[in-house]
């Protein structure tokens, strides 16, 4: 069964001090593998319960086995962002509760108001850009290698289908030819070989069925796998997101630092001020849209993992 995407709120995120050990680093791991398994659906035991009753030397096991690892790779890196924008909110915090204490005419600020946000402009100016993100490439080539892979399968899979389904007709048409030459051969001559030779046909049609309903179980497979890589078109939105978010972040340190390098001075502060008034709404709006491609993703993933999952499961006996 497919389940919604965990809200922002329903997923417990564990934040490390800066005096974290390696033990602590190796539990927050821990959880986060569990969260993973909370929000990936069907869970990892699932699909590999359903992939060691599946033949695990074929070539589809292995395309499809690819697909699922790909998908729990894309999850990752999305509850990875999760926690990172947790950590961008908490950073950004007491810049955005500043401002909306500050008159709205940075010009008229007072010393001891210039005074506040520059304290706050040293703490912030400590914290790293979250942002700092590997880019998505690695998993956008694999994915595109991987239905590059399916869509070669696809078209073998078709070709199969379509020789399978001119082998059946040809089959009827021997078997209505040679019971009509049964017919006359058992006037004419003995009737013995004809007879052994029209008993054949009978056999060939179920074993060409066979095989098509086999083909035809594969087909729906490679169908359902390459349905799931175009998760890569959220995987493009969230890496664009986050190349903007980065940016975003890496701006207003630069006007942060702006100020700092002046000291205690009023203008440079007042300017900043003003600045940080016309990012702050674009960057939180940066942060929602990637909080919902992130979700979006995130159901994408599951959907997919689900069909492939059902079409195994399915055709298991086929």
């Amino acid at each position: 069964m497919i389940q919604t995407p965990l809200q922002p709120h329903h997923i417990e995120i564990q934040q490390q001090n800066e005096d974290n050990n390696e033990e602590e680093e190796e539990d927050e791991e821990s959880h986060h593998r569990d969260i993973l398994t909370q929000v990936l659906q069907p869970d990892p035991n699932s699909v590999r319960e359903t992939l060691a009753n599946a033949k695990p030397e074929s070539a589809l096991t292995n395309l499809v086995s690819s697909y699922f690892d790909h998908s729990e790779t894309t999850s990752h890196l999305c509850l990875t962002l999760v926690r990172t924008i947790h950590r961008a909110r908490e950073m950004y915090n007491p810049l955005s509760d500043l401002l909306s204490v500050l008159p709205s005419d940075s010009s008229s600020l007072s010393q001891p108001q210039c005074d506040t946000a520059y304290d706050l402009f040293i703490q912030f100016n400590l914290h790293e850009n979250p942002f700092v993100f590997p880019h998505f490439n690695t998993l956008r080539d694999s994915f595109s290698d991987l239905k590059h892979q399916i869509q070669l399968d696809r078209r073998k899979c078709r070709h199969r289908i379509r020789l399978f389904r001119n082998a059946t007709v040809g089959c009827a048409v021997c078997g209505v030819a040679t019971v009509s030459i049964a017919i006359v051969t058992a006037v004419i001559v003995a009737t013995h070989a004809s007879i052994g030779f029209a008993a054949m046909a009978p056999f060939c049609i179920p074993f060409q069925k066979r095989r098509k309903r086999k083909a035809k179980a594969r087909l729906k497979q490679l169908d359902a796998a390459e349905s799931g890589t175009f998760v890569v078109n959220h995987v493009n939105t969230i890496d664009s997101l986050v190349d903007r978010l980065q940016t975003a972040v890496e701006g207003d340190k630069a006007y942060v630092r702006f100020a700092l390098e002046r000291g205690r001075d009023r203008h440079p502060i007042q300017e900043v001020i003003k600045q940080l008034r016309k990012t702050q709404p674009i960057f939180e709006q940066l942060l929602k849209d990637l909080e919902q491609h992130i979700y979006l993703c995130f159901y994408t993933v599951n959907k997919a993992r689900y069909a492939l999952l059902k079409e195994i499961s399915l055709h298991q006996t086929v």
